[in-house]
């Protein structure tokens, strides 16, 4: 797996989310669920299709998998990126916690640097401003 393949496979994935998620959003009766909520839901789904449309995707990390589809969903700018954003951070912190705590009894606990994935969804953020000023999106 080539650093090329994986990064065309992260760029097609998030776009491949972002019109899943609109699609998602036009069809679903979920306006009444939290956007947090809306998206743990839709993340089974979109996760598994993705991976089937990009295999390099299986062999890549849970948090490269989840970061692709976050990128995707604030690409597809359904909502206002402040609450998407908020909404993004409430969904990862409720799944770490639910993975978290399924996976103690087994492994112990773990190391894990809180500030990663707010820096990783920061940048993400940076980037899909940077690529919609310069028309790219």
């Amino acid at each position: 797996m080539s650093d090329d393949d994986l990064t065309w496979a992260v760029e097609a994935s998030a776009a491949q989310i972002a019109l899943m998620w609109m699609v998602h959003q036009w069809e679903a009766d979920e306006s009444n669920k939290p956007l947090d909520v809306q998206i743990i839901n839709f993340s089974s789904h979109a996760l598994i299709e993705m991976c089937a449309a990009y295999p390099i995707l299986q062999n890549a990390t849970e948090e490269l998998r989840w970061l692709t589809y976050f990128k995707g969903l604030i690409a597809a700018d359904t909502h206002p990126h402040d609450r998407m954003l908020s909404a993004i951070d409430t969904a990862r912190r409720r799944t770490d916690s639910t993975v978290k705590s399924s996976s103690k009894s087994v492994e112990g606990p773990s190391e894990i640097d809180p500030t990663s994935d707010a820096d990783a969804l920061a940048a993400i953020d940076r980037a899909l401003s940077k690529a919609s000023y310069s028309g790219h999106l």
